[in-house]
């Protein structure tokens, strides 16, 4: 079979791992890197003269033969580079968020676009939180009643610099750029939002919020809580822990371990308490770069295109994560309590 095609846009750290990793699998290639930053297209030419460089991504989809685009850029760019792959008819995988904003992404969706996509939300292809959600979907400890969650890196301490910080440009502050990984989790695990109820603050940026505390009763009604923050200190890398209350048990899950405490012995669920750690439980995979989680994304999409399957974060989906993120920002904006609509 011939391999896939990839194109990717942007060669920062992303760009390159994706890069790195297509180029690695069974069933795809390194096609064309497009980045405006000619040091960066100078050292891929030299180190892979069989890739063509564009420093326009419109020249690259336009011009080469890809099946599959990758956008890694800052946000603020993904909605044009994604309406225009779409015009080339590509595969499109978007590192997160999907888009700046609700709106944007309701002009994404509105193209009733219908070839595979996938946006880069890499805690469903950790196994410590797929453990999770086979319990949860089980119902082995009963439904889930509540929930405590914090997402925490230590990122900022001053004042940033850059894009990342003008919302404009960002959409916000930690809460779309780190707790966005929480809440796409939250749809995976628990499903709809109903209400939501927020309150943020300022430290350290003068225009994105350093801080931001959210309680969210979902459609079943189940209640849960979110804290999260990048000027939190002694956290080297980013992490999601929740805290799950079940009928019959608790679950505590982040990035590196799952522990489970039963009431029950009954099917996959022990007595007692459980704990595995995500080196039990990891998948084998051809390439790991910087965790396994980003190479099963990539061998995910590929599977959907030869397969012609649905992934599991396609733009419907991910476009979720936007919309609850605005009205996040709007009931810290107006003091409310916000109930959640799915559109814009």
């Amino acid at each position: 079979m011939e391999k896939l095609k990839v194109g990717v846009i942007g060669a920062g750290k992303m760009g390159l791992l994706h890069s790195g990793i297509f180029n690695s699998l069974d069933n795809s290639m390194l096609k064309s890197v497009s980045d405006k930053d000619r040091f960066i297209t100078n050292a891929i030419k030299s180190y892979l003269p069989g890739v063509a460089v564009h420093q326009d991504y419109e020249d690259m989809i336009n011009k080469e033969d890809l099946d599959i685009v990758v956008i890694t850029t800052p946000v603020f760019l993904h909605r044009r580079m994604i309406e225009d792959s779409m015009n080339q008819g590509l595969t499109i995988f978007v590192e997160k968020p999907l888009a700046l904003s609700g709106l944007e992404c309701q002009s994404i969706l509105n193209k009733n676009y219908n070839k595979p996509t996938l946006v880069g939300y890499c805690r469903r292809f950790m196994e410590t939180y797929n453990l999770a959600k086979k319990i949860i979907d089980s119902e082995e400890l009963g439904k889930v009643n509540y929930f405590t969650s914090h997402m925490y890196v230590s990122q900022i301490f001053r004042q940033g610099k850059g894009w990342l910080y003008n919302p404009k440009m960002s959409g916000g502050g930690a809460l779309i750029d780190l707790g966005s990984h929480a809440i796409d989790l939250f749809h995976y695990l628990f499903g709809d939002i109903s209400t939501i109820h927020a309150f943020a603050k300022t430290v350290f940026n003068k225009e994105v919020e350093d801080y931001l505390s959210a309680n969210l009763l979902f459609e079943d009604r189940a209640l849960g809580s979110l804290q999260v923050s990048w000027s939190i200190r002694n956290y080297r890398l980013p992490e999601l822990k929740i805290d799950i209350h079940l009928e019959n048990g608790v679950i505590t899950v982040t990035e590196k371990y799952i522990t489970i405490y039963s009431e029950i012995n009954d099917g996959l669920i022990k007595k007692g308490w459980t704990t595995y750690y995500k080196q039990e439980l990891k998948k084998d995979v051809p390439m790991n770069i910087a965790g396994p989680e980003y190479t099963l994304e990539d061998l995910h999409l590929l599977d959907c295109i030869l397969n012609s399957k649905k992934t599991i974060c396609d733009f419907n989906e991910a476009a979720k994560t936007n919309f609850v993120i605005d009205r996040i920002y709007s009931s810290i904006e107006n003091e409310s309590i916000e109930k959640m609509n799915y559109e814009v």
